[in-house]
């Protein structure tokens, strides 16, 4: 299916007021997370919108004047491919493969208590701690900056004198997890963590003139196949 995205009734609340989140920022007027697709892919905006009902989102308007195809005729064939499979093999499983799971329960259950007193030392080993200062481009300490790990709910905010501290999985920082720093007035900064200790200076925000920027309920409306 091809699907173009429309905003009906643009918001003009200021975006600079709004408080972050993890996915863009919260509108205290309507009470709604306010999604930032301005630096997402069409493949991306096109898997996050296509069954949009009360989406609020922010575009630029060459987003909106973008043409999108679902793939979720595709994704729904995969599955269903998947999951015969799955259930062809499941029937198929030879009956003693039960006896053998009530055995490896048994044998699991003697051991619970030993991983579980394990589990948490082992948590707190592989926590690495990721320290740093958040300033302007006027080399100020920027208090109250929101810093999220990026595809997770997990963050904090730097103090009054622009640090912060946050822990993350040693697996984590072994691969490429990214940190978002945002704040009200600055051009959000998107930092791949590869050291221990991280200085961000932010930037000011520049309005896009040539690319205006829209924001307000989402709606999609089909286009011919």
């Amino acid at each position: 299916m091809k699907f173009k995205l429309n905003i009906p009734e643009p918001c003009h609340e200021d975006w600079q007021q709004m408080s972050p989140t993890q996915k863009g920022k919260f509108c205290a007027s309507c009470q709604k997370e306010v999604i930032d697709f301005t630096k997402l892919s069409a493949t991306e905006i096109a898997r996050k919108t296509k069954n949009a009902t009360q989406l609020c989102g922010r575009f630029t308007s060459t987003q909106l004047e973008q043409e999108y195809v679902s793939t979720s005729q595709n994704s729904l064939s995969r599955l269903g491919i998947a999951l015969g499979l799955g259930s062809i093999i499941a029937v198929a499983q030879p009956s003693f493969a039960q006896e053998e799971k009530t055995a490896k329960v048994k044998v699991d259950a003697e051991n619970d208590s030993q991983y579980n007193e394990s589990t948490q030392a082992e948590t707190q080993k592989d926590s690495i701690t990721i320290k740093g200062t958040v300033i302007d481009e006027e080399g100020l300490p920027l208090p109250g900056v929101s810093v999220i790990q990026q595809n997770s709910s997990h963050g904090t905010q730097t103090d009054f004198d622009g640090n912060f501290s946050i822990k993350i999985s040693d697996e984590d920082f072994n691969s490429e997890a990214h940190l978002i720093f945002s704040f009200i007035g600055t051009q959000e900064a998107v930092i791949r963590i590869e050291e221990k200790s991280i200085n961000i200076v932010l930037k000011k925000e520049v309005c896009e003139v040539q690319n205006e920027i829209i924001r307000g309920k989402v709606e999609l409306t089909k286009t011919n196949n």
